[in-house]
């Protein structure tokens, strides 16, 4: 019996995703593959994640065997993945590579339940594909490729409607993100608070979505209570503000603090036990009273900085990552920075489109850009890097792949009132 056009078209749209997904992991792996020739990068986070994996060996969540000082900057969903594969680089890349290869299913999926056309969808899922900095972060030891897909699913499930079995998946879908990065949580929230708003009510789906997403991350901060006596799901949000916000934040107050802060915390950390539990707890609150306290004294530096760093992030195309790698002469790291570059450019152009067409964005088109400035926005207490717009990307893509779809319609529409 012969196949309708129509059998023939979905037939045609699948091969393509199936496609673009090898594609995808095709160039994950050999990413991975020469990241482990170059030998593994295991500075600052990965060596951490690796450290606190070996010693879940033994029983303890610790940087410190056998001494057992509780760790609370990282979240303990990454360092237990490690664990699980054996402690196996690359056992665990290729976890990542999979997992990172999937976002191209998810958002030509996502992409369609927002309206565009199947060409247009097709072509954010391959945006998606060959993105370098998506590529890097795949292959690195950290956390964005299980942190983006989770985020990317959930996201996929709201938009999906309001059924209860919808809005549970999704909220399990924002608590798995959370026990990989702690502000998983706060993105979770917001996304569920907005989906509620544009439906104009919350209905019981809302209500388990929340129930479900506090529940999820509850065990976590009773086990902090428990070990260091602080209700808490982090303390990596006031050590990222400490850092690399409130230096700016008391520059541009004029405080006079601001020339001595850093090396006023360089003291402090130099001057502290880490193997001594009270000193460890006594640090990170003193950090979270340098925050709360700078925000409340200072809130319109802490907003312009804020928003300053947010869109630096935007705008940024991921130089670092891949000269990390590659190098600054390689033509190949060249040409990836060529290539990020121009994907980035297009990315900011598709958001001014936007910008230009606001008023005809639909719920959920509205819902993705919530879900990305949220993301964006958290993002903005640290430094400017495009590692944590990469979350964001798909979204951000989707909504930039939607303005140049509307826009070739009207151009087509002017130019034939101009011919008439």
């Amino acid at each position: 019996m012969p196949r309708t056009p129509r059998v023939v078209h979905a037939l045609d749209g699948r091969r393509g995703i199936l496609g673009l997904f090898l594609l995808a992991m095709l160039l994950r792996a050999a990413f991975a593959l020469f990241h482990a020739t170059q030998g593994w990068h295991l500075h600052f986070d990965p060596g951490y994640y690796l450290a606190l994996a070996m010693n879940l060996q033994h029983g303890v969540y610790s940087l410190f065997h056998p001494l057992d000082v509780p760790d609370t900057t990282r979240m303990p969903g990454y360092p237990f993945l490690i664990h699980l594969l054996g402690g196996h680089l690359g056992l665990v890349l290729c976890v990542q590579v999979l997992l990172s290869a999937a976002k191209v299913p998810l958002v030509h999926a996502l992409a369609m339940r927002t309206g565009l056309h199947t060409r247009w969808a097709f072509f954010a899922a391959g945006w998606v594909a060959i993105d370098p900095t998506d590529i890097i972060l795949s292959g690195s030891i950290l956390t964005e490729a299980v942190f983006i897909t989770a985020v990317l699913c959930g996201t996929l499930l709201l938009v999906k409607g309001r059924e209860p079995q919808h809005m549970v998946l999704a909220a399990l879908c924002f608590a798995l993100a959370t026990w990989f990065r702690p502000n998983a949580l706060a993105i979770g929230l917001v996304a569920g608070t907005a989906h509620a708003l544009l439906h104009h009510r919350a209905s019981r789906g809302h209500v388990l979505f929340a129930i479900t997403l506090a529940l999820s991350v509850l065990p976590w901060m009773m086990r902090n209570q428990a070990r260091t006596g602080r209700f808490m799901l982090s303390d990596s949000g006031p050590v990222a503000a400490a850092y690399f916000h409130l230096p700016e934040v008391l520059t541009r107050a004029q405080d006079q603090r601001a020339s001595g802060y850093l090396q006023e915390l360089h003291g402090r950390s130099m001057a502290t036990d880490w193997e001594d539990r009270a000193q460890v707890a006594a640090y990170f609150n003193t950090l979270r009273q340098d925050v709360r306290n700078t925000l409340l004294e200072h809130p319109i530096a802490w907003s312009t900085a804020q928003l300053r760093k947010t869109l630096g992030t935007l705008a940024a195309p991921g130089r670092g990552h891949i000269r990390q790698y590659f190098g600054k002469r390689s033509a190949l790291g060249m040409g990836l920075v060529g290539l990020a570059l121009l994907l980035t450019g297009t990315l900011l152009l598709g958001l001014l489109l936007v910008l230009a067409r606001f008023k005809h964005l639909n719920n959920e088109l509205l819902l993705l850009l919530v879900i990305s400035a949220a993301i964006l926005f958290s993002a903005g207490i640290s430094s400017v890097d495009a590692r944590f717009k990469a979350p964001a990307l798909p979204l951000l893509v989707i909504v930039a792949t939607w303005a140049f779809n509307a826009l070739l319609p009207a151009l087509n529409k002017r130019s034939g009132s101009f011919g008439k």
